[in-house]
């Protein structure tokens, strides 16, 4: 879409995407596909004749691993996030990993919301991208929302919230397809 920016002048609407990592790594796994994606030509495919401006991915290492296949796994994670944060506009922001009963990501969706947030209230950008499924972003994409800009949630039909999706100006779903890249479906 092409708008006028006051001079008179026209360009193309920016956007800013965030990109939830693990959530797109375990969508992926749960397909049976490897979890390595190139974020930024995902991101690329989905946000269509908009100005990609930047991607930010978050995601988390688990830095205490201590079994050989978890030490495998870190060396393979980190590999992977220093090729992600090698890609075109991309800037990586990992969290770490709490152990429990389960292992969860600390400090992964807050950072994510705070800096939607403050993108949105810069005013620099005529659009977020949020790339998750996750309910507990849906007050986030309300806020962005109530700000300014346009908020496009991108996520797997079968693991989004129906309160994320609703919250969104726009719904954009992800089938992965073969090779490593991935269809959507606007909605």
């Amino acid at each position: 879409m092409i708008i006028s920016r006051g001079s008179g002048q026209k360009s193309r609407e920016r956007i800013h995407a965030f990109v939830d990592g693990a959530y797109v790594r375990l969508g992926l796994r749960s397909i049976g596909r490897p979890d390595e994606f190139d974020p930024y030509a995902l991101v690329r495919g989905l946000v269509g004749s908009f100005e990609l401006v930047r991607v930010n991915y978050y995601d988390a290492l688990d830095e205490q691993s201590t079994t050989p296949e978890q030490k495998a796994e870190y060396s393979r994670l980190t590999g992977y996030f220093d090729w992600v944060s090698g890609l075109r506009d991309t800037h990586v922001f990992l969290g770490r990993v709490r152990r429990s009963k389960s292992r969860e990501q600390k400090g992964v969706d807050v950072q994510l919301a705070v800096d939607a947030l403050r993108t949105a209230y810069s005013g620099a950008f005529d659009a977020i991208l949020l790339l998750s499924g996750d309910a507990d972003f849906e007050p986030l994409v309300t806020a962005i929302r109530e700000a300014g800009p346009r908020i496009h949630v991108a996520a797997f039909e079968t693991s989004v919230s129906a309160e994320l999706r609703r919250a969104a100006d726009r719904f954009l779903q992800l089938e992965p397809s073969g090779g490593g890249s991935f269809n959507f479906r606007a909605e």
